[in-house]
């Protein structure tokens, strides 16, 4: 009889975490803020291949991170110092099967990123998988964080 409830008690403690959960969180279906994130998507870009770093860095939170696959991280200001070094040039971005997901004032874009850049003379095509995390602030959507992990195309 002990060991009976004791083996009930232990089914109901283990039990507990799953009763506690709330229902699955699924995205926001809202084609307006898709099509706002792909617009930002694309300007991004555009603003990028021009080399218009104060009007990328309006886009961008304060405190926007950014993490390489080696687990490197970079602040706003590392990445816009990167970008605007003389011995790097992007020549060409081509994002590709992006996928927006919405949930109210947040949202995260994945996609795959292909790269031709310019670095002391050299060209050279990187292939990316990127996450990037936004938020919805006065009306604006923000970047306040991408994730670049490299893979081979």
């Amino acid at each position: 009889m002990r060991k009976t409830i004791l083996a009930m008690l232990a089914v109901a403690l283990l039990a507990l975490p799953v009763l506690g959960q709330a229902p699955g969180v699924k995205a926001d279906a809202d084609p307006a803020a898709e099509a706002e994130i792909m617009k930002l998507e694309t300007e991004l870009t555009r603003l990028i291949l021009q080399g218009n770093w104060d009007e990328y860095s309006s886009h961008l939170t304060e405190d926007y991170v950014r993490t390489y696959a080696n687990g490197a991280l970079q602040s706003k200001q590392q990445v816009l110092s990167e970008f605007r070094a003389p011995e790097r040039k992007v020549l060409d971005l081509i994002p590709e099967e992006l996928n927006v997901r919405v949930y109210g004032d947040a949202a995260i874009l994945t996609g795959h990123l292909t790269m031709l850049s310019r670095q002391n003379g050299r060209v050279t095509t990187f292939f990316f998988q990127f996450t990037k995390f936004l938020l919805k602030r006065d009306g604006r959507w923000l970047m306040a964080g991408m994730q670049l992990t490299t893979v081979l195309k």
